[in-house]
């Protein structure tokens, strides 16, 4: 079992000057300075955490680390704003999930943790785009797209 969701109602809105960049912004303001939101991880063998950190990161960072993971290598989600560290260690069709916070390790299966980065990305993008639709036109909204296509787990990657 492996979660990873976050809260739609956490994430901060932009301010008006922000919204008014929005179509023109650069990838770093966007994966550093926007939509900070209330995430929510799991696996077998510790509870649910909560986490707080700018979602467009987030999901570009669980996207990186589900295709190493995909390909058979190690996967990471780092944390910019601080020390904290998420890594997915793959043996065979499992995953090892490590915390640098707590010594506890969580399992899930490697299909497991595709299907939730790549569910939880389409949301976080879905969920922008529904109410800031000129987000759309910025060219970091086709990367991020690119990316979860990429890891599509109908794709048959």
């Amino acid at each position: 079992m492996f979660l990873l969701e976050f809260d739609h109602d956490s994430v901060r809105e932009p301010s008006e000057k922000q919204a008014a960049d929005l179509a023109a912004t650069s990838e770093m303001n966007l994966r550093y300075g926007y939509f900070e939101a209330r995430i929510f991880i799991a696996a077998t063998g510790f509870e649910t955490e909560r986490l707080k950190s700018p979602l467009l990161d987030f999901a570009h960072c669980a996207l990186l680390a589900a295709q190493n993971v995909s390909d058979g290598q190690p996967g990471r989600i780092s944390f910019t704003e601080s020390s904290l560290l998420i890594e997915f260690l793959p043996s065979g069709e499992g995953l090892t999930v490590l915390r640098s916070w707590d010594p506890v390790p969580g399992s899930c299966s490697v299909s497991d943790f595709l299907e939730s980065a790549f569910r939880f990305s389409v949301e976080a993008l879905s969920s922008i785009d529904e109410r800031h639709p000129e987000f759309r036109r910025n060219a970091y909204h086709e990367t991020l797209s690119h990316m979860i296509e990429e890891v599509n787990p109908a794709s048959g990657r």
